[in-house]
C-alpha cells in the first residue's frame, strides 16, 4: 500500500499518568487508567493489524507525570510516533502504572513539540487527563499555544471540571469533551 506521506496523519496520545488517574470515575464506575487503557486497547486493535508500518495514520503513547520534591516530568513513550514502530506492542499499556503528579504545561508542550515538525498535514494531540495540574497554570502559555498550529483535543475524565483542559482545546482549535462512561470515552478518543 502506497500513500502520499504530505496527506496521512499523526495523532499522539498524551496521557496524565499521575495519581489521581488511579482514581474511581464515579459515573462509570471504574477507573480513570482502566478506561483509559481499555478504550486505548479497544480503538487501536480494531484500526490496525500487528503489522503497523505503513499506514496513513501513523500513532503514538505518551504518558507524562510530575515525579519527585521539587518535581521534575516524566514522560514514558509507550509506543514512539516517529519513527514508527514495526508493530504496536500494546501489552506495553498494562506495564504503565499511577504516580506522582500532573504537569500539564509541560505535558502539553512535549505534545505539540513531538508533532509539530511533522510533514504529514493533519497532526494532532489527543489529551487524555482528569484535569488536576501540578504546575504552572495554563494562562502562562496561552500565546505558546495559540502559535503551534496543533489541534489539542482534550478529553477530561473528572468528577468535577477543571477548566484547565477546555481552555487549553480552546486555544489550540480543538475539542473537548468530558465523558461520563466507558461509551462516551471510546466515542471521544475515535479521531
Amino acid at each position: 500500500m502506497s500513500y502520499d506521506e504530505s496527506n496521512a496523519k499523526d495523532l499522539l496520545f498524551l496521557i496524565d499518568g499521575s495519581r489521581s488517574m488511579g482514581e474511581r470515575l464515579k459515573s462509570a464506575g471504574m477507573s480513570k487508567m482502566k478506561m483509559v487503557k481499555r478504550g486505548l486497547f479497544g480503538y487501536i486493535s480494531e484500526l490496525w493489524p500487528v503489522s503497523y508500518f505503513p499506514w496513513p495514520v501513523r500513532i503514538g503513547i505518551t504518558f507524562y507525570r510530575l515525579m519527585g520534591t521539587p518535581g521534575s516530568t516524566q514522560i514514558e513513550v509507550v509506543v514512539p510516533l516517529n519513527p514508527p514502530p514495526a508493530s504496536l506492542e500494546l501489552f506495553r499499556l498494562d506495564e504503565v502504572t499511577n504516580k506522582g503528579g500532573s504537569p500539564l504545561v509541560d505535558a502539553v508542550r512535549y505534545g505539540i513539540g513531538a508533532v509539530s515538525d511533522s510533514i504529514r498535514k493533519d497532526k494532532m494531540v489527543l489529551l487524555i487527563s482528569d484535569g488536576g495540574n501540578d504546575g504552572d497554570p495554563v494562562k502562562s502559555i496561552s500565546e505558546e499555544l495559540k502559535a503551534s498550529r496543533v489541534a489539542v483535543h482534550a478529553v477530561e475524565l473528572s468528577n468535577r471540571a477543571s477548566g484547565e483542559l477546555r481552555e487549553i482545546a480552546r486555544q489550540t482549535h480543538g475539542s473537548y469533551t468530558r465523558p461520563k462512561n466507558m461509551a462516551e470515552f471510546e466515542k471521544a478518543i475515535r479521531r
